[in-house]
């Protein structure tokens, strides 16, 4: 009998073929691997999988399972191939995709939220086809968020610091930790139809350096799962599955297991629960805490004891509710019950502190009411400022800001608007007056409160101006000195489009260093950045 070369004592086969077939599959098993991992692209898998398959074929008749020495070394060898050739891919691929710059050097110190608004230091379009979504106060100036990511600007000089964005693709980011984190997700996490794993990354808004970043997998099937706030290794979700009742639950980042959950408690004899669901108005995240509101009704009312809506319980029969949980376990902070909200309790934060020595309040106002809103202190749920009903019976009344040291209301005269500045008591201690006759016909717009004035940004036509005065204003009203206007040049020389402030095509927000205008006009939208 011929001895066949190709065959050896203990491998039964010695050609090459044989390696290269189990070098194959493990080509194959990593090809497999990839097609779950996030953010590979489908076709580096395929070609993983494509290419092993070839191989087995060459190599089939070849190949012998036994000894384990002779077919694990190709296997594995394959296997590792396939990853490391996969995730190399991935990295390249999400270094095209995204721009992301780290300021080298930024100031040892944050630069104050000016007293007053006195003169126009800077402006700043978004550059490319960046659609400005939202302004918000970072560390050391305004973090703009776009459609497709983030730009942090120097609040003093309007310089950019740093930026995050993704070259074709739609992002979504929050800001949190009082400014100093901001989370980006590749993609919009609330979408129903998400099948994929997400990509987040979590960014310090003083530099623009990476904190961490993760992956979430989709909501399992019949969950209805929003994302409401981000906080260090946690994303906090509105949480509901099937008909159960609305929860939050709070993910971790590492796993996306269940950091901590929150269902409102039952009260005795009262029917509490949220308007419909949780969201951005009955939710809110401090650098501390982690606040909810929700209204309860008594189990006799008219409406019953199956539904919480205003169509079903009478306001009269509402109180709201404002509970603190703790971020990192869940664990109830405080809860404080508001009876004369007269509808349920919507959040916002109560905008800059006006001393430095204070801390900005929350502010829980009614969802859609005529009821006196309460300024609490975050720390224990007290009154930061004592608010009565009197001035707001009318509506007459808004709450501009306020802080532990007190707050800014404005109230609506005959002939001019009102800004009274009030001590925690409640007591009226500065006032300073806009004339009625230099607000825009669309009326006054969102006032800001800063620390030695008031910023009412203004829009379209004043009152008693001619026809082309709609170049975008913005009126300083400080407390010790008469109102100023000053003018902004509109962006491409156009009126805002539609006109009023009420409109949302002129707004303004206090950050680090300035105080921050977003005027849209008819093809862009520019910031400018005012300075005391």
């Amino acid at each position: 009998m011929v001895e066949d070369p190709t065959v050896g004592r203990d491998t039964e086969d010695t050609s090459p073929r044989g390696p290269l077939g189990w070098c194959g599959a493990g080509l194959c098993l990593g090809g497999a691997a990839l097609a779950f991992a996030p953010e590979v692209p489908w076709w580096a898998a395929l070609s993983a999988a494509g290419t092993g398959l070839l191989m087995v074929a060459a190599g089939r008749r070849r190949m012998r399972a036994r000894p384990w020495r002779r077919s694990l070394p190709p296997a594995a060898a394959g296997l590792v191939l396939a990853l490391v050739a996969g995730f190399g891919v991935r990295a390249l691929t999400l270094s095209l995709m995204v721009d992301h710059t780290v300021a080298a050097t930024v100031p040892g110190t944050a630069p104050p939220v000016p007293a007053r608004a006195a003169e126009v230091a800077w402006s700043w379009t978004p550059p490319g086809d960046g659609a400005v979504v939202d302004v918000l106060p970072g560390t050391l100036g305004p973090v703009v968020v776009l459609d497709d990511g983030v730009v942090a600007l120097d609040g003093t000089t309007g310089g950019e610091l740093w930026r995050y964005r993704l070259r074709g693709a739609d992002a979504r980011a929050s800001v949190h930790g009082g400014g100093t984190r901001v989370h980006v997700a590749h993609g919009d996490p609330d979408d129903p139809g998400r099948t994929g794993a997400l990509a987040w990354v979590e960014l310090d808004t003083a530099r623009g350096a990476t904190v961490e970043a993760f992956t979430t997998p989709p909501p399992p099937d019949g969950a209805d799962a929003r994302v409401l706030a981000a906080g260090p290794g946690t994303l906090v979700y509105s949480w509901q599955e099937g008909d159960g009742p609305p929860r939050i639950s709070a993910r971790d980042t590492s796993g996306f297991r269940e950091a901590w959950s929150f269902t409102v408690p039952e009260r005795p004899g009262r029917v509490c629960g949220p308007r419909r669901e949780w969201d951005a108005d009955n939710t809110l995240r401090t650098p501390d805490v982690f606040l909810v509101a929700y209204a309860c009704a008594p189990r006799d009312s008219p409406s019953g004891a199956s539904s919480m809506g205003p169509a079903d319980t009478p306001a009269t029969h509402l109180t709201g509710v404002v509970t603190a949980l703790d971020p990192r376990d869940g664990g109830e902070r405080w809860t404080r019950e508001l009876p004369g909200l007269g509808d349920f309790p919507a959040l916002r934060t109560g905008g800059p502190a006006a001393d430095p020595e204070a801390r900005p309040a929350v502010v829980a106002g009614p969802l859609a009411g005529g009821g006196a809103p309460a300024a609490l202190d975050p720390r224990d749920g007290s009154h930061a400022v004592r608010i009565t009903d009197e001035s707001w019976t009318d509506g007459r009344s808004v709450l501009v800001g306020a802080d532990t040291s007190g707050a800014v209301v404005a109230e609506t005269a005959a002939d001019r608007v009102l800004f009274h500045r009030v001590d925690p008591a409640g007591e009226i201690v500065e006032t300073a007056a806009l004339p009625g006759d230099e607000v825009s016909e669309h009326g006054p717009g969102p006032a800001v409160g800063l620390p030695g004035a008031v910023a009412v940004p203004s829009g379209g036509d004043r009152a008693g101006a001619g026809e082309g005065s709609g170049a975008p204003a913005l009126w300083s009203v400080p407390f010790d000195g008469d109102p100023r206007l000053l003018v902004l040049d509109p962006p491409d020389g156009a009126r805002p489009e539609p006109p009023g402030p009420d409109a949302g095509d002129h707004r303004a927000v206090a950050v680090p260093g300035a105080l921050v205008t977003v005027v849209r006009g008819a093809d862009t939208v520019r910031l400018y950045g005012l300075v005391a």
